[in-house]
């Protein structure tokens, strides 16, 4: 099959933006692991996770350049505490949110910032494809062969004879090579050819194929039934230079889609008391702790839209089911061993989608994430706090992940693909200019504060089929 571009010419034009990417986020990781205050730990998450490392320093300098650009009047204000605070509350809450493990997590270098992904597409409209669209979303089995199937006619319970569709009785794409002439009554095969111009079967009188200039005709003992279609199927001979032009082709395109920086905002409020107690009681800076809590807030909040985003657009596809009543006599534990076939059911949806993929991560519901624990190969290896959305575990290497149920309702399951050797190979991606913007705080006589706070990025829907529901049933 002819390439219109090579695929190698395409991944390294991709490879050579995002080495770039690479090598200024490296050259920012080295400036902040070495800031006192911020630097702590910068190390040893760029060794576990360079790609969270690189994001969280693309951030901090925007964050940096943000506040740069502000007054210390303004500064003080907005945020009531110094721009130092305000980095380690970045430093602190950004690398903490679930999204980017889940997704894919896309620090951005400017508000007009770009992620680039392949898409092959079909370069004509040949045998079962069409041109222009994505091959793994609509696979044309007959695309990459010499393979053509033409329709002969439509039966009428009379009609006993059919001819090539051509004004002379010929087929399309001539000559043809023997021994692959196939006639086909609604999609069964009745007859071949012999490899010497006859066609035969059990149910043809006659029948004949010139393999040079595609002339063809077959005759039934029995006229096929009415609307049954009457094909026939060949593989034409893509060595002949006429040929040429019938030949599959794939262009791969690299496509870039650029994030539109929004806002997502949080209000945030507490009263005169609330600041008092903290500082008093506590002895910590209230303005400080206060800029922290809200900043959780402000971190759950994104986890919550990026797993909500994503539920909604997993409902496009076909859910699996899980019968959690087992037979009679098994325990709960034998019958939660069995949700393994459910995990491969949702991994065939995906599959039978796209052509790849499978599940890699499993956010759900409080009942549905409980009850896969009960799997004996379920371990609590890098579980995270229970805050928002969650990490408890893994289940067979795949993470596993606790929402609530405003999020993900109590019995479902959300299975999703995230390609961990193509990083833009994932269902949603996110951007992310300056995680942490904040307006100025108001004080009012009923002796409560007030401010805003805001994260500015962006979010895309890349491969919904990437996303499929699980209903567990009876719990």
């Amino acid at each position: 099959m002819r390439k219109e571009m090579r695929e190698a010419q395409v991944r390294e034009e991709m490879k050579e933006k995002l080495s770039q990417r690479n090598e200024y986020a490296d050259r920012l990781v080295e400036k902040w692991s070495k800031t006192k205050g911020i630097g702590d730990g910068f190390d040893s998450l760029y060794e576990k996770d360079a790609k969270r490392a690189r994001n969280l320093s693309l951030v901090l300098e925007n964050q940096e350049t943000h506040l740069t650009n502000l007054t210390e009047t303004q500064i003080s204000n907005s945020f009531s505490t110094t721009p130092e605070n305000v980095i380690r509350v970045v430093r602190l809450g950004y690398p903490n949110s679930v999204r980017g493990e889940l997704f894919l997590e896309w620090a951005m270098e400017t508000a007009r910032d770009s992620i680039y992904y392949l898409s092959p597409v079909y370069g004509s409209t040949d045998r079962g494809a069409t041109s222009g669209n994505v091959t793994h979303e609509s696979a044309a089995y007959r695309y990459a062969s010499e393979m053509e199937v033409e329709t002969l006619g439509t039966g009428d319970a009379s009609t006993v004879a059919f001819t090539g569709p051509g004004s002379s009785n010929e087929v399309a794409n001539a000559p043809l090579r023997p021994y692959t002439v196939k006639i086909f009554v609604n999609g069964a095969p009745v007859a071949t050819d012999d490899g010497s111009g006859s066609i035969v079967g059990s149910t043809i009188a006659s029948g004949s194929v010139n393999y040079t200039t595609g002339v063809l005709s077959v005759t039934f003992d029995t006229a096929p039934g009415a609307s049954e279609a009457v094909e026939v199927g060949y593989n034409f001979d893509s060595e002949e230079s006429t040929q040429y032009a019938d030949l599959g082709s794939v262009e791969l395109q690299l496509r870039d889609y650029q994030f539109r920086v929004k806002p997502h905002p949080l209000y945030v409020s507490w009263s005169k008391m609330t600041e008092l107690l903290i500082n008093t009681t506590l002895n910590i800076d209230a303005e400080d702790a206060l800029v922290r809590g809200a900043a959780d807030e402000l971190k759950k909040s994104l986890d919550f839209h990026a797993i909500r985003m994503a539920y909604q657009a997993s409902r496009k596809n076909t859910a699996v089911t899980f019968n959690t009543t087992g037979a009679t006599g098994e325990s709960e534990v034998d019958r939660a061993m069995a949700f393994s076939r459910t995990i491969d059911q949702a991994s065939d949806v995906m599959f039978n989608s796209v052509q790849r993929g499978g599940v890699t991560h499993m956010v759900g519901g409080p009942d549905a994430t409980s009850y896969v624990k009960l799997h004996r190969r379920f371990d609590g290896a890098n579980a995270q706090p229970k805050v928002g959305v969650h990490r408890v575990g893994n289940l067979d290497g795949m993470g596993l992940y606790k929402a609530p149920t405003s999020i993900i309702p109590d019995d479902e399951m959300l299975f999703i693909y995230h390609n961990a050797d193509v990083p833009e190979d994932v269902s949603l991606a996110f951007g992310t200019l300056i995680p942490l913007y904040r307006t100025q705080t108001l004080e009012y006589k009923e002796f409560y504060k007030e401010t805003g706070m805001a994260f500015f990025g962006d979010a895309k829907v890349l491969n919904s089929s990437y996303l499929v529901r699980g209903e567990l049933q009876n719990l």
